[in-house]
């Protein structure tokens, strides 16, 4: 005997026909709570994922800052912020700052050629003394609004997070 034939055998003959209506619907309503629950639980570890993955954004918007970044700050620094002969390179500066210290970097007049003393110089020597001197942008009311979204697009080039070009929204 198969065992096929052998689950027919025993549910035909040793379980009255309704107890077998009963059992199946049991069986039936077991896995599919088994399944259901299984889903929750996959839904839930995706939105705890989701959720760390948010938090661990930074504020701002790069879309935003990149924007601000290209009215502001481009002249200078170059439409990728890689730097010119007028101003250096941002994005291996803002790697190694945190929000707090570019916001007083950018917000405050800043002597980019005083902050290399005792240090690497590279990029500073074709800039005449004096030249080196970044304004202050606290009083520009764009730039001390998006300081948060400028610093944001900063991190996201300097980190390669996001090209040289415009953003997505």
């Amino acid at each position: 005997m198969s065992a096929q034939q052998a689950a027919h055998s025993f549910f035909n003959h040793r379980v009255p026909a309704g107890r077998r209506t009963l059992c199946c619907a049991a069986v039936l309503s077991t896995l599919l709570a088994l399944l259901l629950s299984g889903c929750a639980v996959e839904f839930q570890n995706k939105q705890g994922a989701k959720e760390i993955a948010e938090a661990a954004k930074l504020p701002g918007s790069v879309a935003t800052g990149w924007r601000v970044f290209q009215e502001n700050c481009a002249a200078c620094h170059g439409a990728a912020a890689t730097g010119t002969v007028k101003a250096p390179d941002l994005l291996p500066r803002v790697r190694e700052m945190g929000s707090d210290r570019f916001t007083n970097l950018v917000l405050k007049r800043y002597d980019w050629s005083a902050s290399q003393a005792g240090g690497s110089s590279a990029g500073l020597s074709t800039r005449p003394v004096g030249q080196a001197v970044m304004p202050a942008w606290q009083s520009d009311p764009v730039v001390n609004a998006h300081i948060v979204d400028l610093y944001a697009y900063l991190s996201a080039r300097s980190e390669g997070r996001q090209g040289p070009g415009q953003p997505l929204r």
